[in-house]
């Protein structure tokens, strides 16, 4: 069976490995689709709390038994208060499948029973590939507490701007503005119903998925007097900020990690609302040029998807 270790930073491996043993409680994923984003350029880059070697690729579906099926990557130990209330990214032992466990860069994949999802045939292999990241938007969007009536601009229109463009229209909201350098990816999200943000505007809530010192300046920067700063992006774990400035203005800043699993079931059907001509399928030996590229700065592919079995 083929699989794409991790080995080091930066260096990727294809081997050959023994096909998975489904242990108490999983069952095991044929992975027809994996989802390469910001998890896996910045893991490749700096692998941080992922075991090595490892298989990455925390997004992703396939087949379980002839069925189509996506896969709910985060767990808990399900006993704590946080996952009883059904926040298991609150756990203090989460995990995620394809960070501290196998996941999707692989044939085949051990996965627990309750982590996996039915994927109905209205939604093709590559809008697949956004259930995982639109589920981390939907968490953002919820906890904001945004409403229709609120000025909603979004920091990068990767597949979580994307997803919180389609949140916000879900909702209602007609004002709806993307912050995005890259031309594919702002036309995308133009598709959807987003416009361009104007900097000299103020909006009552800004989403920066991108997680950089300077994503995270201008997102404060374009939110307005008693606004919200909501954060998803993981590019830097330390800003700094005028505190001053935000004490005067009564902005509040939160964080927005993962999500539920009645999330992540209800970002299936979000989903629909890709495009699957928005993805570029790749085989195994096309992922360390596309990680590279990314690092590089270079995001004229909207969505990646790695399909194993595409030689």
């Amino acid at each position: 069976m083929k699989a794409l270790l991790l080995e080091s930073a930066r260096k990727l491996s294809l081997k050959d490995i023994p096909p998975p043993v489904a242990r108490e409680g999983c069952v095991l994923i044929d992975v027809e689709a994996t989802s390469i984003g910001g998890s896996e350029y910045l893991g490749y880059n700096a692998p941080g709390i992922r075991p090595l070697p490892t298989i990455m690729g925390h997004g992703f579906t396939g087949w379980l038994d002839g069925q189509r099926v996506a896969i709910n990557p985060v767990q808990g130990c399900k006993d704590c208060i946080h996952c009883l209330a059904n926040l298991p990214q609150l756990c203090d032992s989460w995990s995620l499948i394809g960070v501290q466990t196998d996941g999707g860069f692989v044939e085949s994949v051990s996965v627990p029973e309750d982590s996996v999802f039915h994927l109905p045939d209205s939604i093709s292999w590559e809008q697949s590939v956004f259930v995982e990241p639109f589920a981390n938007s939907l968490n953002a969007w919820e906890i904001s507490g945004a409403t229709k009536g609120d000025f909603v601009a979004i920091i990068g229109s990767g597949s979580l701007g994307l997803g919180l463009v389609v949140c916000a229209k879900r909702s209602g909201c007609q004002s709806v503005y993307v912050s995005e350098p890259s031309s594919p990816r702002l036309a995308a999200a133009i598709g959807l119903g987003a416009k361009e943000v104007d900097p000299a505007e103020s909006y009552n809530f800004v989403f920066d998925t991108v997680g950089s010192e300077e994503s995270r300046k201008t997102a404060l920067e374009l939110c307005g007097k008693q606004g919200t700063v909501v954060l998803l992006g993981f590019a830097s774990p330390i800003f700094e900020t005028n505190a001053g400035a935000l004490i005067r203005d009564q902005k509040r800043i939160i964080g927005s990690f993962a999500y539920s699993s009645e999330q992540f079931e209800k970002s299936i059907d979000l989903a629909k609302d890709a495009k699957s001509d928005w993805v570029q399928n790749i085989s195994f030996h096309d992922v360390e040029a596309l990680l590279e590229d990314y690092l590089d700065g270079d995001f004229s592919v909207v969505k990646a998807a790695l399909r194993p079995r595409l030689r």
